[in-house]
């Protein structure tokens, strides 16, 4: 039985595509590149099928599309501002560590 598959991400870096391929399997799925090399066929093939790709199981399509996108755009809910409960500092959301004082965040969040 043949396990059908899904382009999720196609970019003319091939850098950046592994680094993909390498998020998507560190969560467990597998995942396949191609087109790797073709970027020297472009202007005799079309551009945009010569940029590499990465191919998962359409079983996973969904769950890895979802991690490309924040590990590209960030996290789609942004975390709230929360105090430093060693120096009483307010930090914003995006700070995981106190500038002031080097204590980390602590795991409730919280204001």
């Amino acid at each position: 039985m043949t396990v059908e598959r899904v382009c999720i991400f196609r970019h003319s870096n091939v850098l950046l595509v592994s680094h993909v391929r390498n998020l998507i399997e560190s969560a467990g799925l597998s995942a396949t590149l191609r087109n790797m090399t073709l970027a020297g066929g472009a202007g005799e093939l079309p551009p945009d099928q010569c940029e590499a790709e990465v191919w998962v199981s359409a079983a996973a399509e969904t769950l890895a599309v979802q991690l490309v996108r924040e590990a590209l755009d960030g996290p789609t809910a942004a975390l709230p501002a929360w105090r430093c409960q060693g120096c009483g500092e307010r930090l914003d959301g995006v700070f995981d560590t106190c500038w002031q004082c080097g204590r980390d965040r602590p795991d409730q969040g919280g204001c």
